[in-house]
């Protein structure tokens, strides 16, 4: 029973941090917006960006600091808490930025 508490203290903290230290950030909703801005900004084919397109990353995410990712989570999320979300959300753009990045072309549009 030791393990098993451990084991969910220890995913939890995982799950939780990784984002903050990743992206040295404050907060998951910043560190996914950080990596939204990231992905949105690459290519599909190269990882890399342009200069211009990371003078532009810079710009957009010194302006907020995690409030629009927040505000954007409570809206699709009302029922979870906005921390939890935005977690959820940076590791579903870690593991499948394609996706990630599909799912914001249709909320473009």
């Amino acid at each position: 029973m030791k393990w098993l508490i451990l084991l969910i203290i220890v995913g939890a903290g995982v799950f939780f941090g990784y984002p903050l230290l990743n992206e040295d950030t404050g907060s998951e909703c910043d560190a996914l917006e950080r990596a939204s801005v990231r992905i949105a900004l690459s290519d599909d084919d190269d990882k890399k960006m342009k200069p211009q397109e990371q003078a532009l990353g810079q710009l957009v995410q010194g302006l907020s600091k995690g409030q629009f990712a927040s505000v954007a989570v409570r809206n699709e999320y009302p029922n979870v808490p906005a921390t939890a979300a935005c977690a959820m959300l940076y590791w579903r753009a870690v593991f499948d930025p394609e996706g990630f990045r599909e799912n914001a072309k249709k909320l473009r549009s």
